[in-house]
């Protein structure tokens, strides 16, 4: 039998959602920060993405968003598992902060496929149980966000990890982004929390219940959450890292310059984690911290990548919008070839076992605060039996004349945080470093296992990032691309960037400066 309940007593929602006003969260997740720097005219708001909501049923049996409410208006909410046409109040609090009008990061948000979770987990859309003959339904037309402000459990371990490995399944299919609440509290619910594939939520205060996956569940040890969104209950944080995922997906679509691996799901989720606000709980007086040892010969090493109990921090929109257009650099396979990085941006790549892929980041000031964190997904077996997932391992590194030195041990190179993360059971690395000297430095991606998986990596710096010499358009290598550039603007060229040696003139002698950086 399956149990399931809202992420959140119904009356502690409404108390919640009455009571604060949109504008309070708006400016504790970045997004106040990102209208005054790009212009509220020009912030996304999820525009055109196809979202799902997947809700508890009351006790009427009720799961449907009030359709009436103004705050939907323009909305198109399909009913997708039949039933009940009256609304439910919790989905519609839910809703309000996933894509209404006035209450949401992505009012631009409208096309929504609308689940009772008892129907999606079973014969509407997952069919947990059904064996290999019967997967979950196919791609839901262009879908690309799952919220789930639910939590719950059929009551058996097997049960529950055919339910995760589907949904682990569905999302490398469709490449989707499924988010899920933990519960509020201290009782953990196996629904969703314990999945590897999906963002996991916390609440801002870290009143959730934050923990270990345990076992016998897949991955043991994992640490949950990912990520807390920025208010109180589990259910209003889960649909408003949804609709951070949708601004993020939007931002991708509508810059041409941007691969579509930007809107991967393994993207999006190294963003959002990457560009969190690293601070304990609201309220707490805690520091964020993954615990890594402070002195001694391990100091800066952790195998365990994110903070207890707000995972990699609190949403920061203003940040992954900054990584988000800071673009795609791909890492090179050596420490000799590694590739010149921005200041902030991202990498999707697939790498095999014993492969590296590695970035350069030469800081000549430092920086008061460096963030990158990698994400994968685990591959299910298409009859839901097995799996298989990678161990890759994330490491700064001190480049000194050529030579990449580690930092583990190091005590004066970064005030507080870490240079290698090394867990072997979670699909997250993450390095986070505060105080970081002037240098240059590798960002190293190692992989320890068997098979080649997908990977996306996200960085965020605070200090200026020198840019390559030579590298006109700014994609991190000197290639053919800048030597066009440099001759289109052959002659007189006073100040341009493809004048090399300053002399108001673009000539030969720029472009055998060029040549003399050729890889």
């Amino acid at each position: 039998m399956m149990t399931i309940q809202h992420c959140t007593l119904m009356a502690a929602a409404v108390a919640v959602t009455s009571g604060l006003a949109t504008a309070d969260y708006q400016d504790w997740c970045g997004w106040t920060e990102l209208a005054a720097r790009i212009g509220i005219e020009n912030v996304p708001t999820g525009l055109d993405v196809i979202v799902g909501q997947v809700e508890a049923p009351d006790s009427s049996s009720r799961y449907m968003p009030d359709s009436n409410d103004s705050d939907f208006e323009g909305k198109y909410l399909i009913r997708r598992s039949g039933g009940s046409t009256s609304p439910s109040s919790h989905a519609t609090n839910v809703a309000r902060k996933f894509y209404g009008l006035s209450n949401s990061l992505a009012p631009g948000v409208w096309f929504i496929n609308c689940y009772e979770v008892n129907n999606w987990l079973q014969g509407g859309y997952l069919h947990v149980g059904g064996g290999a003959g019967t997967p979950p339904e196919p791609a839901v037309g262009a879908l690309k966000i799952w919220s789930n402000s639910w939590v719950g459990s059929f009551g058996s371990v097997s049960v529950d990890q055919d339910a995760l490995r589907r949904i682990d399944w569905f999302i490398e299919r469709d490449d989707v982004v499924l988010t899920g609440g933990l519960n509020n509290g201290v009782e953990q619910q196996p629904l969703l929390s314990y999945g590897y594939n999906s963002l996991i939520v916390g609440r801002r205060d870290g009143d959730h219940s934050a923990g270990d996956v345990p076992s016998p569940y897949d991955g043991a040890g994992r640490m949950k959450p990912d990520i807390t969104g920025p208010l109180f209950t589990t259910s209003d944080a889960t649909p408003i890292i949804a609709a951070a995922a949708a601004m993020l997906i939007e931002q991708a679509r509508n810059d041409s310059s941007l691969p579509g691996a930007a809107e991967a799901s393994e993207t999006i989720k190294a963003i959002l984690m990457a560009s969190a606000t690293h601070n304990g709980p609201s309220g707490s007086g805690l520091a964020w911290t993954n615990n890594s040892p402070t002195s001694g010969a391990d100091r800066g090493s952790t195998a365990r990548p994110l903070d207890e109990l707000v995972g990699a921090g609190h949403l920061d929109v203003d940040r992954a919008n900054l990584m988000m257009a800071g673009g795609e650099t791909d890492g090179g396979n050596s420490v000799a070839n590694a590739t010149p990085a921005p200041a902030h941006g991202w990498s999707f790549d697939t790498i095999s076992a014993d492969e590296q892929r590695s970035f350069r980041f030469t800081m000549p000031e430092g920086a008061d605060e460096f963030s990158a964190l990698a994400s994968w997904n685990r591959d299910v077996a298409d009859n839901f039996g097995s799996f298989t997932l990678a161990d890759l391992n994330l490491e700064l590194l001190r480049l000194d004349d050529g030579v990449a030195t580690p930092l583990v041990g190091n005590q004066t190179a970064w005030v507080d945080g870490n240079v290698l993360s090394n867990s072997s059971v979670d699909n997250v690395e993450h390095l986070y470093l505060g105080g970081l000297e002037a240098g240059d430095y590798i960002v190293q991606i190692t992989s320890n296992s068997g098979s080649a998986t997908d990977f996306a990596m996200a960085w965020y710096s605070s200090g200026t990032v020198e840019s390559l010499f030579g590298d006109l358009n700014g994609d991190g290598m000197i290639g053919v691309d800048d030597l066009l550039q440099l001759l289109s603007a052959w002659g007189s060229c006073d100040g341009c960037e493809e004048d090399l040696n300053n002399d108001g003139l673009v000539g030969v002698d720029d472009l055998l400066a060029m040549l003399g950086v050729w890889p």
